[in-house]
């Protein structure tokens, strides 16, 4: 590219300095295979507007009222003025009130599909916006062949790029379990939420008294399934909320397996490779794009605690030797998922700025023959 300072505007959903995980993840490490001639935004709904740097992106949080969308758009045409700005947007409210197109847009779930999921009333208000959305996008990116076929996307301008984790450059001082611990140490990172099945886990942990099983994440319900778990008065489970990206290593470094359970709604499944990245084995439920980040379909658990004690048992039992490492680095490397995400921006710019030029080189010419065609009368 040229050494002009261009830029690009995220949208997202949470603030990264309360809330970093699955979307604020993927906006990181897609920015980070950026080259250093762009300048990098990211834009979000907060309960204040704000500005500050996170990881060299420039963060504008705006107030979630009834003025953030003509905020939004004040602000990207603010940033636009004097340079070549993408819009990659992972928020379809953003992109559907957003009066300019939207270059990339990253689907991790469809809207309609997900509201259609949790039978929501506004189910099909969503799937216009979906619709709408998808014709206001010029280039489609999708973390998996589930989220790209569960959209409504009928356009073949897309690519299919799959998720990796930036807690492979989070430094952590590995720990080990104890040798004199018997029972085996369960941990997985969910947003605590209906989809995610909690239920299931607190039941797992209720009937298998030699399971520890420790929970990362926050999310609506976080304070429900605590009491849950206090009122049973069960020990042998934990949710520890919201954690910082070394104690969530720390975790993945102390635990036996990961356990990835879902209901619906799981466009790609991030701890799953992050466990990868821990060698460790993953346990998930046999649903949504799980199956096709999976190391193994034998790893692929159904909606129910005996089958789940069942396979763990049988699993630790034969110690089977798979090399999780090596899957990971084969498919979900850092720097190899990075690579593909700068051949799409590059080209995608490139062909960007081509366009400009074209534009500015035919005005320019329509413009002297103007000029001349006056000058001569």
């Amino acid at each position: 590219m040229n050494n002009i300072k261009n830029g690009i505007i995220y949208f997202g959903f949470n603030n990264p300095l309360k809330h970093k995980r699955g979307v604020e993840n993927v906006i990181l490490f897609q920015s980070d295979s950026l080259e250093d001639n762009f300048d990098k935004y990211y834009i979000f709904f907060d309960n204040e507007d704000n500005e500050f740097i996170w990881e060299n992106i420039n963060c504008i949080s705006i107030k979630h009222n009834f003025l953030r969308f003509y905020k939004l758009n004040r602000i990207v045409k603010k940033l636009s003025k004097k340079k070549i700005f993408l819009i990659h947007s992972h928020n379809y409210l953003m992109s559907f009130f957003l009066l300019r197109k939207t270059d990339i847009f990253t689907v991790h779930d469809g809207l309609y599909y997900m509201s259609s999921q949790s039978n929501h009333k506004l189910k099909n208000v969503f799937k216009l916006i979906e619709k709408v959305v998808y014709k206001k996008v010029v280039l489609t990116h999708f973390i998996s062949r589930f989220s790209k076929n569960t959209s409504l996307y009928k356009k073949n301008k897309f690519i299919i790029i799959y998720n990796t984790t930036p807690l492979e450059k989070i430094y952590f001082m590995p720990k080990y379990k104890n040798i004199n611990d018997s029972k085996l140490r369960l941990f997985t990172v969910r947003s605590i939420e209906e989809r995610a099945n909690i239920d299931l886990l607190v039941n797992l942990a209720e009937e298998n008294k030699n399971y520890d099983i420790t929970i990362a994440g926050k999310g609506p319900l976080l304070s429900h399934y605590r009491n849950l778990i206090e009122e049973k008065k069960i020990l042998n489970i934990r949710l520890l909320g919201y954690i910082e990206d070394e104690k969530v290593r720390e975790n993945y470094s102390l635990c036996d397996l990961v356990i990835v359970l879902s209901k619906y709604g799981e466009g790609f499944g991030l701890p799953i490779i992050e466990g990868y990245l821990h060698n460790k084995p993953v346990f998930a439920s046999n649903v949504c794009a799980i199956p096709e980040v999976i190391i193994d379909k034998k790893f692929l658990i159904a909606d129910d605690t005996l089958d789940i004690s069942t396979k763990i048992n049988e699993y630790f039992k034969k110690k089977n030797s798979y090399d999780f490492i090596k899957y990971y680095n084969e498919n979900f490397l850092y720097d190899k998922i990075l690579k593909e995400y700068n051949v799409m921006y590059t080209s995608y710019m490139m062909n960007k700025m081509e366009k400009v030029e074209k534009f500015d080189q035919e005005f320019n010419f329509y413009f002297s023959k103007f000029n001349t065609s006056f000058v001569t009368y």
